[in-house]
């Protein structure tokens, strides 16, 4: 805690958490991909707006599927932490930016689950009761 504290890790990831908020809401802007990344700074995620409820799994599981192979592993949400910088700030925007792009165009043409490699993402407690 003390390191945590010399560090100042509590205000920087507040400052990276908005910083990254505000590249992916560009991203989003710039490609038209029906997304937002909302949230508190610290814990920020990202909202699809699908047209369809049916394709709103089907885009949170192209974005994951496509920012892993972009070498950004991880969910919707985004867990900071103090060893991110600059560095990983533009890797995820950059991939964001192309994966927005792609998942834009298959709402646009209606094929998002042609582009996926994997089984839809499920709610979590709706696989829990089946």
């Amino acid at each position: 805690l003390r390191e945590a504290r010399r560090r100042q890790t509590s205000a920087y990831l507040w400052e990276f958490g908005s910083r990254l908020k505000a590249a992916l809401n560009d991203a989003a802007a710039k490609t038209g991909c029906p997304v937002s990344c909302d949230g508190v700074d610290v814990h920020p995620h990202l909202k699809f707006r699908p047209p369809t409820p049916e394709m709103g799994p089907l885009m949170t599981t192209l974005y994951i599927q496509e920012m892993a192979k972009r070498g950004c592993h991880g969910y919707a949400a985004f867990y900071l932490n103090g060893a991110q910088g600059d560095a990983e700030l533009q890797q995820t925007a950059t991939a964001a930016t192309e994966v927005f792009s792609l998942i834009a165009e298959a709402v646009e043409t209606n094929s998002l689950s042609q582009h996926l490699e994997c089984a839809p993402q499920e709610e979590v407690f709706r696989r829990l009761v089946r």
